[in-house]
């Protein structure tokens, strides 16, 4: 059987600061209906190689690195690709470039849209304390994540959910959504759906201004929210003992474990469980008491 050709746009990373997998380039790649012919990136200047990039290598698939429109159009001639799949690319694609598809370009989108559209929708479902978020299967449009929808699937957000183990949840349900749809978008037969942009939301980027925990003046269940959605970057920050910390690990009690842990102005406690200190390795909070109490 013949395999539709693909081209992948983007670097699959759908969070900032996680440890980026393949999830979505390797099901693509592994299907028996679809072959990937190229991958495009933005940012040559990246100082290590992609996740993606590694694996696009490793299984003989091209890799350019693309720094204007005209040059994506060029690289999209080389290849008789109906249709492209994106997520996370980094750039705004403009309509001559999606209309060099016959079939469009399809993206993934790690929210319920149109609830929380933009770049850190991950993010935003971790900081806001949601109970589930989901993924989308849209057809790329002009205006960011408003195209119309083929596929969603609600995810569960667990009270133990990382910003990383949320984005492998994500990414695993969009790879699956997209294999599902794929096949009739290209027959022309997969029914879409507007979005209501009455409900839609948008998210804001992260800095590294918030990266300071503030206990005094926020409850343990907020600080709690932003050591999840601030892993990686912009990172949880406390002076402990004296010692600049990131925080990579806490958790929410009623009384304090051990003297690093952090009364907050609910009157609750971020309890502290693993941490960075300054020049150091990660470590628990047991061992940084060993290490640094007088």
């Amino acid at each position: 059987m013949t395999k539709t050709k693909i081209i992948f746009f983007g670097n699959e990373q759908l969070a900032q600061g996680i440890k980026p997998k393949t999830i979505l380039f390797d099901a693509l790649r592994q299907s028996d209906d679809f072959e990937i012919c190229a991958l495009i990136l933005t940012n040559p200047n990246h100082r290590k190689p992609y996740a993606i990039e590694k694996a696009a290598k490793a299984a003989n698939i091209p890799v350019y690195f693309s720094r204007n429109n005209d040059e994506i159009l060029e690289i999209i001639s080389r290849y008789d690709t109906p249709v492209a799949v994106l997520a996370s690319f980094g750039k705004i694609i403009p309509e001559r470039i999606i209309n060099a598809f016959p079939y469009g370009i399809i993206n993934i989108h790690p929210s319920l849209l149109p609830k929380y559209r933009g770049t850190t929708p991950i993010e935003t479902a971790l900081l806001n304390g949601d109970d589930e978020t989901g993924v989308s299967v849209m057809r790329l449009a002009k205006a960011m994540d408003a195209g119309p929808l083929f596929a969603q699937e609600t995810v569960k957000i667990d009270a133990s959910d990382t910003k990383q183990s949320l984005y492998e949840k994500l990414a695993t349900a969009g790879a699956e959504q997209l294999l599902r749809v794929l096949p009739g978008i290209i027959a022309k037969n997969a029914p879409e759906t507007a979005q209501d942009e009455a409900q839609a939301s948008f998210t804001a980027q992260l800095t590294k201004d918030l990266s300071l925990l503030k206990p005094a003046t926020k409850g343990a269940q907020t600080l709690y929210n932003e050591v999840r959605a601030y892993a990686g970057f912009p990172k949880s920050k406390l002076e402990l003992l004296g010692v600049p910390c990131t925080i990579t690990a806490a958790h929410v009690a009623d009384a304090t474990v051990t003297e690093i842990d952090q009364k907050c102005s609910d009157g609750k406690y971020l309890v502290i469980d693993r941490l960075i200190p300054e020049n150091s390795k990660e470590m628990d909070a047991k061992s940084f008491l060993n290490g640094h109490k007088k």
